[in-house]
């Protein structure tokens, strides 16, 4: 009599995906139910939930009514004008107003949640823990609170680097629309098409990048006046992250900081890619998941460098902490498993550090002057900056390194051919 086969596993209720979903939906909701949480955090009380969103609507509200939406709009709550392309102005063919602005909010935030829970599947519970980490995040809980259309630039690259890693030329060329959309809307998207070097077989990816600068090339052109929208000045505060702080607070804002920031950063990744301290990011980890860490590291470093934006822009790192975290579980040589987790560590410290410095200041110390919370702040920005920067050098180097191993495989392909 032949043994009976084994009874298939059960599905289980709670799994490490389900986990995360029911963690960062409950923080959430947590800190809409008790707002005091997200002052507690550094992230000032700006009144209604969703006022990011509310500023794109009551632009297209401004145009219907005949008014200038480039310049300051009455319509708004903060008075802001429009700081992006007019390709948002088409939300008026779907007749959404200001009062469709929690449906819109809830819309751009639900999409991100959802995006970044199919691009970020946890394999285990320890990865539940580390991605829960960095989704209820100050800087994830800043774009939540004011459905920032980041969350939408967001959902539009996860969409194209799954696309753009697979093989037909149907998602190919759903990976460019992503990509011409998220360009049109906000401008930065564009370095992004950086990542299309990570499309594999790589006998197409030059085809690939060089298809993907041409269409956001032409998609610049297109909303070319309508770049210096995006060009505006942030103070110096919490939440904040960019090269440009650190200069600032040594007294240095002049426009030559750019190009020395720039020569810093390509430097020190061209040091650790010669010792050898950030390799596999061309070979190690899944098709999707190392195409989807070069596209938002690509994204993030290009900010970092080009000038201040405020933390939520911390949400393209999300793709590379979850690419740190399970290389840092792979054997490999000693001096590469250093970095991979000295990465971990520098994400962690660079995402939470402000948070925490507000809630150990919120409290256990008495309410700070305007004064003196400026000057805390400016310490406290000199003491955290050095830590971006070697977190940005390191990813660079991860980019160049990868780079170049792509290069090498595509010659060694070509000759073989």
């Amino acid at each position: 009599m032949k043994p009976l086969p084994p009874a298939p596993a059960k599905p289980s209720l709670l799994s490490p995906g389900s986990l995360l979903a029911i963690l960062v939906l409950a923080g959430w909701m947590l800190c809409m139910l008790w707002p005091r949480l997200l002052e507690l955090f550094g992230i000032g009380n700006y009144g209604p939930w969703y006022l990011d969103s509310y500023a794109v609507l009551a632009a297209v509200d401004a145009l219907r009514a005949g008014l200038d939406p480039t310049a300051p709009n009455p319509l708004d709550a903060l008075g802001r004008d429009h700081k992006y392309s007019d390709w948002w102005f088409a939300l008026r063919w779907l007749a959404v107003t200001r009062e469709s602005n929690f449906l819109v909010g809830t819309s751009w935030v639900g999409a991100f949640g959802l995006a970044a829970w199919r691009t970020m599947r946890p394999r285990n519970f320890r990865e539940t823990g580390w991605f829960a980490l960095l989704l209820l995040s100050p800087p994830v809980l800043l774009a939540v609170y004011r459905a920032n259309n980041d969350l939408v630039i967001f959902t539009l690259l996860a969409v194209c680097g799954v696309a753009a890693a697979g093989t037909t030329w149907v998602r190919r060329i759903l990976a460019l629309a992503a990509l011409v959309l998220a360009t049109g809307l906000k401008f930065y998207p564009a370095v992004a098409a950086g990542a299309f070097l990570w499309t594999k077989p790589v006998r197409r990816m030059p085809a690939m990048f060089l298809g993907a600068s041409l269409a956001v090339a032409l998609t610049l052109a297109s909303v070319w006046p309508q770049l210096s929208r995006g060009q505006f000045s942030l103070p110096s505060t919490l939440h904040t992250m960019g090269a440009p702080l650190l200069w600032r607070d040594l007294g240095w804002a002049g426009p030559g900081s750019f190009w020395l920031g720039l020569v810093l950063i390509v430097t020190m990744a061209v040091l650790f890619v010669v010792g050898r301290f950030t390799t596999g990011l061309a070979t190690e980890g899944s098709p999707p998941g190392r195409l989807l860490a070069a596209l938002g590291t690509i994204v993030l470093v290009a900010c970092f460098a080009a000038g201040i934006n405020y933390a939520y822009r911390w949400i393209f790192g999300l793709w590379m902490a979850q690419w740190l975290w399970q290389q840092a579980s792979v054997p490999a040589p000693r001096r590469r498993n250093w970095t991979v987790r000295l990465g971990c560590v520098l994400v962690f410290l660079c995402i939470w550090s402000d948070g925490l410095l507000a809630l150990t200041v919120n409290l256990l110390f008495p309410p700070l002057s305007p004064a003196g919370r400026q000057e805390l702040q400016l310490v406290w920005r000199l003491c955290t900056q050095p830590l971006h920067w070697l977190l940005m050098m390191l990813l660079a180097g991860w980019l160049l390194d990868a780079a170049i191993a792509i290069g090498k495989e595509w010659a060694a392909d070509r000759a073989t051919a």
